[in-house]
């Protein structure tokens, strides 16, 4: 009896180390923000499964211009859990965006198949807008070198010029809350 509890014992430590493959089904993601009366920076990031990413600062972002640099494979995993996880490949493609809030337009890519979608991310917070958050974020847990070569985005947003105030338009302060 003490053979086989010795034996199961060991099975259970052997499987506890067994590395687990992660299955990546999306090729690659792009995902665009709009600018906002209040200053939202608009930034595009392209990222594909040879661990490329690109990044484009445009309009108040931190870093301005083209920037490239690799990521890791554990982030790259992370990205397809947290696309499968939200189920990216039937997400409601019908825009849901706001007036004055940091909007994003996402494309996934896989199996020559994509799926193109329009978020507001801050206004309407839910699983898909965390999942687009930490994706559009993770230039920031990359060592970026600046690119002298434009990107080609099939997303728009990072193009778009940020809304202005008409001079009879009014700026209320935020909500204190």
């Amino acid at each position: 009896m003490r053979r086989i509890a010795i034996f199961i014992e060991i099975l259970f430590m052997a499987a506890c180390h067994k590395a687990h493959e992660q299955n990546n089904e999306i090729s690659k993601i792009e995902i665009a923000t709009s600018g906002c009366l209040r200053g939202c920076p608009v930034v595009g990031v392209q990222i594909d499964s040879s661990l490329k990413l690109v990044y484009y600062g445009g309009y108040k972002s931190k870093l301005q211009g083209y920037y490239e640099g690799k990521i890791t494979q554990g982030i790259w995993d992370t990205l397809n859990f947290k696309l499968k996880h939200i189920n990216c490949r039937k997400i409601d493609t019908s825009e849901i965006f706001t007036i004055d809030g940091e909007n994003a337009e996402a494309v996934f890519y896989w199996n020559k198949q994509k799926r193109h979608i329009y978020r507001s991310i801050y206004e309407n917070p839910d699983s898909i807008s965390d999942a687009l958050i930490w994706i559009i974020n993770c230039y920031k847990r990359v060592g970026l070198q600046k690119s002298n070569d434009s990107v080609r985005f099939e997303t728009t947003y990072q193009n778009m010029k940020p809304p202005t105030l008409s001079k009879h338009q009014v700026v209320f302060p935020p909500s204190k809350k």
